[in-house]
C-alpha cells in the first residue's frame, strides 16, 4: 500500500523532545519497512504550529489526496497533524471521502481498519462538543467584555493601533469621511474623492461599502455594542439561535465623533434609503468634480422647489465650488448638472471623432497589458523557485546533508525572498486595472438609458478629474444656464 509521510515540527524545544524531522522522518521509515508500506512522498511543514490546519505542506499533502496519489498518510503522532479534536475529525472526514487512510504510529491510530473507521465516529462526538464548548466561552466572555465597556473581539477599527489608541492621521481622515456625507455626498462619491487624493484605508482603497459601515459603525461615537441588530437595522451574519440580546456600553476608547453626531447622521443615512431625503444619486459628477479657478472640488446640491403649471414639483441638480459655499474666497460660477453633462459628452464625441487618436490609445494599453502580463508570470515563476529550494533545504535536512542552522539560515533567506516577490506581486496586480476603452467609445449610447445611479458609478469608474472653467462669474437666469464654459478631464 502506497502512504504519504507528513511530518511537522515547529520549535527547538521540540526537536530537542525526540521530534526533530530527521528523528520523525527515520521512525515512519522503519514504520514502513516493517508493515511493507511503500513511501509515495514525504510532507515536511517546518516551523508551523498545529493550532489550525493553515499550513502549506498540509494543503499540498491534502491535494495529492484528492488526486489518489496514494491510499494513506502516516504520521509519528497525532499532535503532529493536529491537535485539535475538530480539526481532526474534519479531516478525517474529508480524508475518508477519498478513500484515504490514516495511520498515527504512537497511538497505534489506523483508519484502514474497522476499529479505526469506528473511532471517527467518537471523534465526531467529542468534536461536536469541543465546538459547542469554544463558542460558549467565548460568547460568555465576549459579553462580560462589553459590560465593562470594552471591545468585544476582534481587530480593533481603521482609526485606531492594535492597543485601542487613536492614530491621530486617520481621525482626521474619519471626520472629513463624516462631513463630506453631511454635506451631502453619496458613499460612493466619498470612495472616489479619497481614491483620487490618494488616501488609503490602511492598505485597501476606499468603497461605497466601506465608508457606509464606517458611518454606521457605533465604536466610531463612544458606544461599545455586542449582538442585537446594527445601526441599519440589519441583523449580524449570524445563525439565528446565536444571536444575542443587544448590550451597549460606554467604551474606555476616545470617540471620532459624539453620540448626537452619530444619531444625526445614522438618521440622514435612513432618510436617504428611504427616500425621505434628496436623493444623492441626482449628482452624477460628485466626488470628480473640480473648480478651474481654484482647484477646490465642487459639490452637488439642489434648487429650491419650483411648482408647473401641471402642480407638479420640480428641482433641478447644480454644482458649486467648496471655496465659494465655505467662505466666498472663490467667485466660480454654479453649473448647472445638464450643462456639465453637455460639456463632458461634448468631450467624448471629440474623442470618438479622433479614430487615430482612438487607436494609439487602444495600441498603448494594449502594449501596457502585455508588458504587466509579462513581468506577473517571470515573478509567479520565482515564487515556484523558491519554493522548490525550500523543499530541497528540507530535504537536505532530513538526509542529514546540512545541519539545523544551516537550515534555519536558509529558510530565513528564502522567507524573505518570498515576502519581496509576493509584495511585487501584489502591486503589480494592483496596478493591472481594467482598461475602458469600449465603454469610453460608446459612452454616449450607454449614457442614454443609464439611470442616476449607474451615471455615478460610470463617472467614477471612467474619470479620474473633470475640471471646469469658464471665465464668468456672476450668472443669473434660465436663459444663461448654458454659458461659455470648457470640461478638463483626466481618465483613471
Amino acid at each position: 500500500m502506497k502512504v504519504a509521510i507528513y511530518i511537522r515540527v515547529s520549535t527547538e524545544d521540540q526537536a530537542r523532545d525526540g521530534y526533530s524531522i530527521r528523528g520523525q522522518k527515520k521512525d515512519l521509515t522503519e514504520y514502513c519497512k516493517a508493515n511493507e508500506l511503500e513511501i509515495a512522498n514525504v510532507y515536511i511543514d517546518d516551523g508551523y504550529s498545529a493550532k489550525d490546519t493553515n499550513r502549506p505542506k498540509l494543503k499540498e499533502l491534502l491535494s495529492a489526496a484528492e488526486a489518489g496519489e496514494f491510499k494513506a498518510i502516516l504520521v509519528y503522532k497525532l499532535d503532529r497533524f493536529t491537535r485539535s479534536v475538530r480539526d481532526l475529525y474534519d479531516l478525517l472526514e474529508k480524508l475518508n471521502k477519498h478513500g484515504i487512510g490514516f495511520i498515527s504510529k504512537q497511538e497505534k491510530f489506523d483508519t484502514t481498519s474497522a476499529m479505526g473507521r469506528a473511532m471517527i465516529g467518537i471523534l465526531g462526538v467529542f468534536a461536536q462538543f469541543e465546538r459547542e464548548t469554544i463558542a460558549e466561552r467565548v460568547r460568555m466572555g465576549m459579553v462580560q467584555k462589553a459590560r465593562e465597556g470594552k471591545k468585544p473581539g476582534g481587530k480593533h477599527p481603521y482609526g485606531y493601533d492594535k492597543q485601542g489608541q487613536s492614530v491621530p492621521e486617520e481621525f482626521s481622515i474619519l471626520r472629513k469621511l463624516r462631513e463630506l456625507y453631511m454635506d451631502g455626498l453619496s458613499y460612493q462619491a466619498i470612495a472616489a474623492h479619497f481614491t483620487r487624493l490618494g488616501v488609503k484605508r490602511r492598505k485597501n482603497n476606499w468603497t461605497a461599502s466601506s465608508v457606509a459601515l464606517t458611518l454606521e459603525n457605533p465604536f466610531y461615537a463612544g458606544i461599545i455594542r455586542f449582538g442585537g441588530k446594527m445601526a441599519n437595522g440589519k441583523y449580524p451574519q449570524r445563525k439565528r439561535e446565536e444571536r444575542v440580546e443587544v448590550l451597549e456600553s460606554d467604551g474606555d476608547h476616545e470617540a471620532v465623533w459624539t453620540k448626537e453626531e452619530f444619531k444625526e447622521h445614522i438618521e440622514l443615512m435612513r432618510r436617504r434609503s428611504t427616500g425621505g431625503f434628496g436623493r444623492v444619486n441626482t449628482y452624477w459628477f460628485n466626488g470628480v468634480l473640480r473648480c478651474g479657478r481654484c482647484g477646490a472640488a465642487m459639490y452637488g446640491r439642489l434648487t429650491t422647489k419650483r411648482s408647473l403649471k401641471d402642480g407638479s414639483i420640480v428641482r433641478s441638480s447644480y454644482y458649486w465650488c467648496s471655496n465659494r459655499k465655505a467662505n466666498k474666497s472663490c467667485d466660480m460660477p454654479m453649473f448647472r448638472q445638464s450643462h456639465v453633462e453637455l460639456l463632458v459628452l461634448d468631450h467624448i464625441n471629440q474623442i470618438v471623432a479622433d479614430q487615430e487618436l482612438a487607436k494609439a490609445n487602444q495600441d498603448r494599453i494594449k502594449t501596457k497589458e502585455l508588458r504587466t502580463k509579462e513581468e506577473i508570470d517571470e515573478i509567479e515563476s520565482d515564487i515556484r523557485k523558491v519554493n522548490s529550494r525550500i523543499d530541497k533545504w528540507q530535504y537536505a535536512f532530513a538526509e542529514e546533508i546540512i545541519s539545523a542552522e544551516d537550515l534555519r539560515k536558509r529558510m530565513d533567506e528564502e522567507k524573505k525572498s518570498l515576502e519581496l516577490l509576493n509584495s511585487k506581486l501584489e502591486k503589480l496586480k494592483g496596478e493591472k486595472k481594467q482598461q475602458l476603452p469600449d465603454v469610453i467609445m460608446n459612452l454616449h449610447d450607454i449614457w442614454k438609458v443609464a439611470d442616476d445611479e449607474e451615471k455615478q458609478n460610470l463617472v467614477c469608474t471612467i474619470f479620474k478629474k473633470i475640471t471646469l472653467n469658464t471665465e464668468m462669474t456672476n450668472v443669473k437666469g434660465k436663459k444663461n444656464s448654458f454659458f461659455p464654459a470648457t470640461a478638463e478631464i483626466e481618465y483613471r
